[in-house]
């Protein structure tokens, strides 16, 4: 009786709470991910343009002169950096990029949900291929942007919270098969 209940035990895993609040949260985000990135996709004209057209307006705002950022102070030079800022991404801020790094976000956004569906099954194959979804995520920026603040600063946001979920998925890595 005891040889058949040990082995029930180990062919069967129950899943933790823990790892099932995470599969449950990466279902939300990899399909809003997703679903926004399609979005994202085919609209990327007509964001670029939008940006684009915000960034003219501002730089050709006549109320600031170079004359009176040094005079003025503090608040004419933010202004000024902001638009710096402003322009400097607009560069990047191009429908072909938008689209490449909605691509780069759909794919991510698949790896990452087919990982955490194969984790909800508890399959350690599917921590890896997370993994893989989130290494997509941090590098499609650099690779579109180059080594920048703009490509730094959106790696760090996704980079962030995917690293989080890597820890918090490998503190249940032994209760998947």
């Amino acid at each position: 009786m005891d040889s058949n209940l040990s082995e029930f035990d180990e062919t069967t895993k129950v899943r933790h709470s823990l790892l099932t609040v995470l599969c449950i949260l990466t279902f939300i985000g990899s399909g809003w991910a997703i679903l926004s990135n399609i979005w994202a996709y085919s609209s990327a004209s007509e964001t670029a343009r939008a940006f684009s057209s915000v960034v003219t307006i501002n730089s050709n705002d006549s109320t600031l002169q170079k004359d009176s950022v040094v005079k003025e102070g503090g608040r004419e030079r933010r202004k000024e950096f902001a638009r710096n800022i402003m322009f400097s991404a607009s560069k990047f801020i191009t429908a072909d990029n938008i689209r490449k790094k909605a691509v780069g976000s759909i794919i991510s956004g698949i790896f990452t949900l087919l990982g955490a569906i194969l984790m909800w099954q508890l399959y350690k194959k599917g921590f890896y291929i997370y993994i893989a979804g989130i290494l997509i995520e941090i590098i499609v920026p650099v690779y579109l942007y180059g080594t920048n603040m703009m490509s730094f600063g959106i790696t760090f946001i996704s980079g962030f919270f995917g690293l989080l979920f890597i820890a918090l998925y490998a503190l249940n890595i032994k209760s998947m098969r």
